[in-house]
């Protein structure tokens, strides 16, 4: 996959379908403990793609969890493999402690709820850095 950043937005497919294209790309502790707080609601198109720290790369039960304390609204949540591959998902409801896979993951995706049903185990999600993110990123420099 290409190099990305911390913040970087992505365009995120299933299969050659688009599945959302305001995805924000996490791999930072701040912006992955920040995540989706504060948010009222989130789109159909939206959702962030959390890079496990290395130290819980491919880890399982509570080095690979997230919590729902503090949130307003459900969400789907896959864990997903180094390949993209989802191993676990589960709906995330508001104000629960805890939720973890099961298995081996290094990305965590939280995504809006209705895509839940696209998120089985096996499904194999792949992502780019959205073109209009590309263009920015080059005026900065």
């Amino acid at each position: 996959m290409q190099d990305i950043k911390d913040g970087d937005r992505l365009i995120l497919y299933i299969g050659d379908r688009v599945l959302a294209r305001k995805v924000v790309y996490c791999q930072s502790g701040a912006s992955r403990r920040d995540g989706l707080l504060g948010r009222k609601e989130l789109s159909l198109d939206e959702g962030i793609l959390m890079k496990m720290p290395r130290s819980r790369q491919g880890k399982s039960g509570f080095l690979a969890s997230i919590h729902m304390l503090g949130m307003r609204f459900p969400i789907a949540v896959a864990w997903l493999d180094e390949e993209g591959c989802v191993v676990h998902s589960v709906l995330a409801k508001p104000w629960r402690p805890y939720y973890a896979s099961s298995k081996p993951a290094r990305f965590i995706l939280e995504i809006h709820p209705d895509h839940l049903g696209e998120l089985t185990s096996g499904s194999v999600l792949k992502w780019e850095v959205r073109p209009d993110e590309k263009e920015v990123k080059q005026e900065e420099v």
